[in-house]
């Protein structure tokens, strides 16, 4: 009895202890929370699926191209610069100390990577205004996007890295239920011109995010806080640092993803424009789950930090392991079935005019298979403070993608072929990167690279 006592009494006094707030959180709670979230994405992922089938049943296919190119751009714009933002707002906040300063860096930073998108679009507005057709209304949509862009992912980064993984999920439902309700309403309203449903889709993420930051901010503010901590390792310049290699990552990952359509819907003339928007609209219904894993990867990421932090390495490679055994099964069976049944269910869902022959859909479905376990490996690069390998990943599956887009001839199966090819090559790097790197021999220390410097 004295013996246990006298041991409590040291766990409780150590200073080298861990405090309650501090200690590496990855049980059944956080398992909890991160399957509620979940439960919001699977549920907005399919309610975005259905709402771009509404729009491709008003538009023409000629029309739905453009609208087509409009997603592709305005996932490249949002995911690209402000992910890195919201992974790293994710990951700064579970550490639970100097909240208020990681905050007003998240701002700091979400302003500056506002103004980069800005110029980065103006900077491309020959290739965005030919695959928009030309219209201004829709370029002028995806500038306004940069803005909201900004709000939205910096709503997200908070919520999750405090533990607020529910309303997250409630959050993005409501996301894409204000984005369906605009569609049904232009639809039933005889909308036919893609910049209307451009517009929609930028008032319905303002509405769903925007509003909610001030409470956000109050409750993450309020929240147990170590004023202890050094701030000086959460300023912006800090955060802008340690986020530059993420940010090369998620570039290249939205271009590798998104940014292929948009080339394919460029570089189609005359009869091949109508075959580039029945791609456009197989290749949005063939990346579903990507439209659930994306958006859920930055959940994940503090559940493993504090896991790799706690020195359970073995426990993350395993969670890999049945990772990669799922996707391999679902590859034996799924590859197939695009084959065999992927034609009829594009028609059934986008139309008659949407005709796709199945081994182009059989291909689809394979490199969108091999880029959810790219996705899935790069989050416990994040989760390791290993930025670099992040970058170094997608970088090599843009670069391959490239080169097999311009060695394939036909600009919709060259579009499809490097699509997988990239992403299957970068996840094969990327595990071997984690695989290889003298760092996962051991514990992750929670603080990782917060001081802005970049581990290589």
């Amino acid at each position: 009895m004295a013996a246990r006592y006298r041991r409590r009494i040291s766990a409780t006094t150590d200073p080298t202890s861990p405090s309650p707030a501090s200690r590496p959180r990855g049980g059944p709670g956080a398992r909890r929370l991160v399957g509620s979230a979940g439960i919001g994405v699977v549920v907005s992922g399919l309610l975005v699926n259905v709402y771009l089938a509404v729009v491709a049943r008003a538009l023409t296919p000629a029309e739905y191209a453009t609208f087509g190119a409009f997603w592709a751009l305005a996932l490249v714009l949002g995911f690209g610069p402000f992910l890195p933002l919201e992974q790293e707002l994710a990951r700064r906040l579970s550490l639970r100390e100097s909240r208020r300063q990681v905050l007003l860096a998240g701002v700091a930073t979400a302003a500056v990577l506002a103004g980069l998108a800005l110029v980065v679009l103006l900077a491309a507005y020959p290739l965005a205004s030919r695959s928009l057709d030309g219209d201004p209304w829709a370029f002028g949509a995806l500038a306004a996007l940069c803005l909201v862009s900004a709000g939205q992912f910096l709503l997200r980064g908070v919520l999750i890295g405090t533990d607020r993984l529910v309303r997250h999920g409630a959050v993005m439902v409501l996301d894409a239920l204000l984005r369906l309700g605009c569609a049904v309403v232009l639809f039933a309203a005889g909308g036919t011109r893609a910049s209307f449903f451009c517009w929609a889709l930028v008032a319905a993420i303002a509405v769903a995010h925007l509003p909610l930051i001030p409470g956000a901010w109050r409750r993450a503010e309020h929240e147990v806080d170590d004023a202890a901590s050094d701030p000086a390792r959460h300023t912006a310049r800090a955060l802008m640092g340690s986020a530059t290699p993420l940010l090369v990552g998620s570039v290249c990952a939205q271009l590798l993803l998104n940014g292929l359509p948009v080339v394919v819907v460029a570089l189609a003339h005359g009869t091949a424009q109508a075959a580039a928007g029945v791609f456009v609209a197989a290749f949005t219904l063939a990346k579903a789950p990507l439209s659930m894993v994306v958006p859920l990867q930055s959940a994940v990421v503090p559940t493993l930090t504090r896991l790799l932090a706690a020195g359970r390495r073995r426990e993350v490679l395993r969670l890999l392991a049945k990772g990669a055994a799922g996707l391999l099964g679902l590859a034996v069976v799924g590859v197939p079935l695009a084959w065999w049944l992927g034609p009829a269910i594009v028609e059934l869902v986008f139309g008659s005019e949407y005709r796709i022959p199945g081994v182009q859909l059989a291909v689809i479905v394979a490199g969108v298979l091999a880029h959810v376990g790219l996705v899935v490996v790069t989050q416990v690069h994040v989760a390791r403070g290993r930025h670099v390998d992040v970058a170094a990943s997608w970088l090599v599956g843009l670069v391959v993608a490239g080169l097999t887009f311009a060695l394939v001839p036909g600009v919709v199966v060259a579009g499809e072929v490097a699509f997988g090819a990239g992403s299957a090559v970068g996840a094969v790097v990327s595990a071997l990167l984690l695989v290889l790197s003298p760092e996962t021999t051991g514990p992750v220390t929670a603080r990782g690279t917060d001081d802005g410097t970049v581990q290589t």
